[in-house]
Parts: C-alpha cells; sequence; structure tokens
C-alpha cells in the first residue's frame, strides 16, 4: 500500500496508532500486523483490543463509509495509476477479470478481488495498490442512486465502462431509465 500519515487519519474517528503512517488496512482484525490499520466497521469495535494486539493501529470511524471513502482517496491522491471505472447491470466482474488479467501482461496491475465493488470494498482494492501500481482495474456496483456518483470520487477514473443497463435492481430503482442513469454516475 502506498503510506498514509496518521495524522490524516485522525479526523477521520478515534485512533490509536503507534506509527506516525500506514502501510495496510483492514476491516478483519485477523489480518493485520504492525504498520496496518485496522478500520472497524459495520461492530468492528468489538476486535479492536484483538487488531492492538497484534500490533495494528486502529481507527473507530464516526461513519463507516465516509471513513473508507477518505482512506482510498488519500491512497488514490498518491497514486499515478490510470484508472478503469466499471459498471453494469450485467457482465462487471468478467470485464474486470479479463481487462485486468490484459493489463498486467505489461503493466503493475491491482482489480478487486472477487466482486468487492462496493462503498467498503472499493477502496479496500484501492488500498491494496503497491507503490508503482500502473492501472487499477475497479468494479462499482449500485444498489441505488448517488452510489456511483460516490465510488467514482474515490477511484477518479480515467476511462468509464458502462457493460450493459438492464432490469436489474428494478424493486430499487422503479424503471430502466433510472437504472441508466445511475450507471451514467460514472
Amino acid at each position: 500500500m502506498i503510506p498514509i500519515p496518521v495524522a490524516e487519519i485522525r479526523p477521520l474517528g478515534r485512533v490509536d496508532a503507534d506509527v506516525d503512517e500506514i502501510t495496510g488496512v483492514s476491516i478483519d482484525s485477523r489480518r493485520v500486523g504492525p504498520g496496518d490499520l485496522f478500520v472497524a466497521v459495520r461492530g468492528g469495535v468489538a476486535y479492536v483490543d484483538d487488531a492492538r494486539s497484534r500490533g495494528a493501529a486502529t481507527l473507530v470511524p464516526e461513519d463507516d463509509f465516509a471513513a473508507m471513502a477518505a482512506l482510498g482517496r488519500g491512497v488514490r491522491d498518491r497514486s499515478r495509476a490510470e484508472v478503469v471505472g466499471i459498471t453494469g447491470s450485467t457482465g462487471k466482474t468478467s470485464t474486470k477479470d479479463i481487462l485486468a488479467a490484459m493489463l498486467a501482461q505489461s503493466r503493475q496491475t491491482v482489480a478487486n478481488r472477487e466482486n468487492l465493488n462496493t462503498e467498503i470494498g472499493l477502496p479496500l482494492t484501492v488500498l491494496e495498490a503497491p507503490p508503482g501500481t500502473e492501472a487499477l482495474v475497479l468494479e462499482m456496483g449500485m444498489r441505488g442512486p448517488g452510489q456511483i456518483a460516490e465510488l467514482t470520487a474515490i477511484a477518479e477514473p480515467d476511462v468509464g465502462v458502462i457493460t450493459a443497463v438492464a432490469p436489474v435492481h428494478l424493486e430499487l430503482m422503479g424503471s430502466i431509465e433510472a437504472i441508466a442513469a445511475a450507471k451514467a454516475e460514472l
């Protein structure tokens, strides 16, 4: 991960850190060690002591999503990687996997694992980018209006790909036109 100074993390919530910069981020206390930051999202406060016992700094955020977005933006701002943002009603994961495999042939590439494409998963993917990453391929999921815009604000893609607009999530969006508008936020 591209390091982030702890001073930039302090405004995001309650921070306990014995280091000046963070070199890894996780929301799983079992996967942290010295130099890492454990972010206690969605009830993770119960695991803060476990993370501290492993030598990690901890963040109990005031707002889970805002904290993850700020952390992701902090690394994105320091990265020179070209970013491809991918969304669509269908085909996002396959498109992401194929494009990442192609780019990895000639460039240091990071892409979402599995379909970590939400307001938690996308920032975690950006945070995994080591110094020297040349391409970030980021799948962006959507369950409602404004979500693609929020993910786009974190990722700042250089290229956007919309794989398809189809009647997926009609129960949440109401119409195919609303789905198209949400995808167009990219």
